[in-house]
């Protein structure tokens, strides 16, 4: 059965809902024409009978047309009655008292046809299902597709989706295709679908004019199954092949000269408009500027959600005949309707133009048939055209997602210059939008105008390249004025230039800009244009996808911008560094005559400089024999022989440390280096230190040792971070420490110094992470938090020298021990280094009371001078005693360190109590003369 048997579906009637209507009804309506009884009124039920089974009447519900066909014999069918003598009885009684028969059928077909109606309007809900769309009250119907709307009222609806067919061109002023104010009386007879607001035949027109005839049927087996195959095949987006053959079809139906097609689009703005025009009888939309009076008409159908039929042009006043030069221009008769889609919202129209008959050239109008069968087709298209519209925006999201993808992995690579990432880029986005180039511009705070260079890339479609170019911009170049209107105005712009503007100076058919915005997203780092898309047909222009598309590139692009400024401010910072560490080599590097005379001069033996005594003290030592004696422990401990050292490197790599030491700073400088790494000397070569650490432990121990306070300031680390220093900023947490060992990571690189030259790669790697450990170890915090572990472990005598994390927290402690050793010292040595000790820490104090106007600390106050000996009691019962009694019970040969420390203790706690003894005299002098003075 075809889609729609134009014949048998007349015109609705206006009563009920849903209306029961017979093609060749006789003016009699159910009654034979003969009205007798007996076998004349036999005969006549049995002709009634025979026409009305020839009869196709359609119950229309919800886009469907039901069978049987409605008529008398079969509603008796359908109730019960059985063919026979008894039936021929009962249709006989029927005719004869058709009156009574009628208000019954009438009654319980209401019932019947309601039941129907919501099942078929259930099912209607499955249309766009592909499983259950040609399902009908629970069975198939294949030959029976869904060919009619929905009989609900259609209100005007708002999109609120972008389309890829868009369109600067406004809808006009529906108003003023609104005819007398308002819509017919026969436009309100039935809720099927809203009718068109038309004029009386009377007053619209001419007598020539046949009268209405049913419209064009479809053929059968055609129609259907090609509407069918375009929704129930597979979903793809519908090509302009498609759309012309779909409007072909309708001008078949409808007996239209020409049919066009436009679907919809809303702007950013929500403004409603009419994208390109597709016309029945070419594969390609025409351009904007033609045929406006069409175009008007669709924007009123679009605008009000209703059919518009005007049944002849030359009795409406709106439309001026002299206009139309020729006479194939001048539209007779129109017939427009909208395309909805399941929310029953307007995504497109359709409009014919002038009815003809077929076969002549006598002209006739669009009937209220032909309104309802285009309409039918109409509901089936709008589901096409959605399911189109929803592959395409598929499409075009997969294909986002992809572009996206693949810009990401480009920006995350590093590019020689701005220039080829930019071209690595736009060689992603050029093919997708058939852009024929792309334009950067390219801000900087240096230049004067608003852009400091302009990047060329256009698309090479030969050889699918992209060939790029760098140069100064054009003032006087559109694209430049459109430029600067982005970056002023920091929002997208689409322009569409007419073939009018474009001149020789000017071949910018269509552009679309977007700003690049920076990390703050208020400020424009630059602008990226698209120019020129390559189309198929002229009105071809970039989309809103296109738009999308090309705004993620601009986000992109602005990361790939920041990205390289950033890679180049970095490789800028390391060149400077470089520079820095070359400039600091040099000065840290020892002259080559110093090396010369270290070199040759013969180093005196270990007992001559008392190098294994811990009452060691250097104060009557030169400059040239405290290099000696550091050499003279490398050499003693066989470190230049176990390591293959050269001579002259360790030489060379002494000075250098030597070197590094402030010479202004009176504490932390290389006399107090020598005192540590002579301690720890003396300390490794005890036979049970000696036996159980390896040679590269020993080795890092000494190199720690003699490098543990390079480039000391005089100030601790709080100084450091309450000043906010660099070294602060730099490391966090024992910045000094940190400092010391990355100046020592400096000496041990510098070429002439690398003493660590020789050994492999995984002994290198095990030496300077000892190197580390060990000097971060002398930043008293570090020691407190570790020894009590380590105290733990003395204690209880369970050091394992076997462990190595034991050797490590014994060579954490060596560190700390050799670090305080000056409290170890024979009195004079120690009464001395404290004072130099106290005179450091007065400066710090001095320092943060000028700068940071607070109290330092009682230890570094210079007004607490007197109280040095209650200080440094503190100092050997907090620090030093817990810390060498816990060694000296490890290695007993590390005894004297205790015994000295002791010894010192009691000379500070004789200082102690002399002055507090001296104080009570000065104050009881002192009361004593206030007294004599009151008496």
């Amino acid at each position: 059965m075809p889609c729609l048997h134009t014949e048998s579906l007349p015109s609705l009637p206006a009563e009920g809902r849903y209306g029961v209507t017979s093609a060749r009804r006789g003016s009699q309506g159910s009654r034979s024409k003969s009205g007798k009884k007996g076998k004349n009124g036999e005969k006549g039920s049995r002709v009634e009978r025979n026409d009305s089974e020839k009869d196709q009447s359609v119950i229309t519900s919800a886009g469907w047309f039901f069978s049987p066909l409605w008529t008398p014999g079969a509603k008796t069918q359908r109730l019960g009655f059985r063919v026979g003598k008894e039936s021929e009885k009962v249709k006989a009684w029927l005719d004869d008292h058709s009156d009574s028969a009628r208000s019954y059928f009438s009654r319980s077909s209401r019932h019947w046809v309601h039941g129907c109606v919501e099942r078929a309007q259930a099912a209607q809900t499955l249309i766009t299902e592909p499983r259950s769309r040609m399902t009908i009250l629970g069975r198939r119907r294949v030959s029976h597709p869904p060919c009619v709307p929905s009989r609900e009222h259609l209100h005007p609806a708002t999109m609120d989706r972008p389309r890829s067919c868009l369109s600067v061109h406004q809808i006009e002023d529906p108003v003023c295709l609104d005819w007398a104010g308002g819509r017919s009386h026969r436009s309100l007879q039935s809720a099927y679908f809203p009718l068109s607001p038309c004029m009386s035949r009377s007053m619209c027109l001419p007598h020539s004019l046949s009268s209405p005839r049913p419209a064009g049927q479809c053929k059968r087996g055609e129609s259907c199954n090609f509407m069918m195959r375009l929704f129930g095949g597979p979903i793809r987006p519908l090509q302009n092949k498609n759309i012309c053959q779909i409007l072909q079809h309708l001008c078949e139906i409808t007996q239209a000269q020409r049919c066009c097609l436009s679907m919809t689009a809303v702007d950013k703005t929500g403004v409603k408009s009419l994208g390109p025009i597709f016309l029945s009888d070419e594969e390609t939309v025409y351009g904007y500027a033609q045929a406006e009076w069409d175009k008007c008409i669709m924007g009123y159908v679009v605008s009000t959600g209703r059919p518009l039929n005007i049944r002849d042009t030359r009795e409406d006043p709106r439309f001026q005949i002299e206009l139309y030069e020729r006479e194939e221009d001048r539209p007779m008769c129109i017939l427009s309707v909208p395309i909805l889609n399941h929310k029953k919202e307007v995504i497109g129209v359709v409009l014919a133009v002038n009815k003809s008959r077929p076969g002549t050239c006598v002209g006739s109008f669009f009937s209220e048939q032909d309104e309802k069968v285009l309409s039918s087709h109409m509901v089936l298209f709008g589901l096409i055209l959605e399911n189109s519209q929803l592959c395409e925006s598929s499409e075009q999201e997969s294909k986002r997602n992809q572009v996206l993808l693949e810009l990401a992995q480009l920006v995350s690579h590093d590019y020689p210059s701005v220039d080829d990432m930019l071209s690595k880029l736009a060689a992603v986005i050029l093919p997708v939008t058939q852009a024929q180039f792309c334009t950067v511009f390219i801000s900087d705070d240096n230049s004067m105008g608003p852009f400091s260079k302009m990047v060329h890339i256009e698309h090479k479609e030969n050889d699918c390249s992209v060939q790029y170019s760098t140069r100064d911009y054009d003032s006087n170049d559109i694209s430049y004025a459109y430029a600067v209107h982005v970056r002023n105005s920091m929002e997208m712009l689409n322009i569409v230039n007419s073939s009018a503007q474009i001149s020789k100076l000017s071949q910018i058919k269509t552009l679309i800009g977007t700003p690049l915005r920076g990390k703050q997203g208020d400020n424009v780092i630059g602008v990226c244009q698209l120019v020129n898309k390559v189309a198929l047909t002229e009105t071809d222009v970039f989309s809103q996808a296109d738009e999308h598309l090309l705004e993620d590139f601009a986000v992109y692009c602005a990361l790939g911008l920041q990205k390289f400024n950033t890679q180049q401010r970095a490789d800028k910072t390391r060149a400077k560094l470089a520079v820095t560490k070359e400039v600091l080599s040099y000065q840290i590097s020892a002259l080559q005559e110093e090396i010369d005379a270290l070199e040759e001069a013969v180093i005196p033996s270990a007992d001559s400089f008392r190098l294994l005594d811990f009452s060691f003290s250097d104060f009557d030592m030169s400059q040239i024999a405290m290099t000696q004696a550091v050499v003279r422990m490398f050499l003693d401990l066989n470190l230049p022989q176990e390591f293959s050292i050269d001579y002259k490197i360790l030489c060379q790599w002494v000075l250098s440390v030597q070197k590094c030491y402030r010479s202004n700073v009176v504490y932390h400088n290389w006399s107090h280096a020598l005192r540590t790494a002579q301690c720890m000397f003396v300390m490794l070569q005890t036979k049970e230190l000696k036996s159980n650490f390896s040679s590269l432990e020993v080795l890092a121990l000494m190199i720690a040792s003699l490098c543990h306070d390079l480039d000391h300031r005089g100030v601790n680390n709080s100084y450091i971070e309450r000043s906010n220093q660099p070294l602060a900023q730099l490391y966090g947490h024992s910045s000094l420490e940190h400092h010391h060992y990355d100046m020592c990571l400096l000496i041990l690189n510098n070429p002439g110094s690398q003493i660590l030259s020789s050994l492999s790669l995984k002994e290198y790697r095990a030496c300077v992470q000892m190197i580390e450990k060990n000097i971060l170890a002398t930043d008293l915090a570090i020691y407190i938090e570790k020894r009590a572990k380590f105290f733990k472990l003395a204690q209880n005598n369970s050091c394992l020298w076997t462990d190595e994390g034991h050797r490590e927290l014994l060579g954490s402690m060596l560190m700390t021990a050799s670090d305080i050793c000056a409290i170890t010292k024979p009195w004079p040595v120690q009464k001395q280094i404290a004072e130099l000790v106290a005179t450091e820490f007065y400066a710090q104090g001095d320092r943060e009371k000028c700068e940071f106007n607070i109290q330092p600390m009682e230890v570094m106050d210079r007004e607490n001078s007197t109280r040095l000996p209650h200080m440094q009691v503190a100092y050997i019962d907090g620090i030093c005693s817990p810390l060498y009694e816990a060694l000296a019970s490890i290695c007993e040969s590390c005894s004297p360190l205790k015994e000295g420390c002791r010894r010192n203790r009691k000379h500070w706690q004789q200082l102690a109590d002399s002055g507090e003894n001296e104080e009570r005299i000065k104050t009881k002098g002192k009361t004593d003369g206030e007294r004599e003075e009151a008496s």
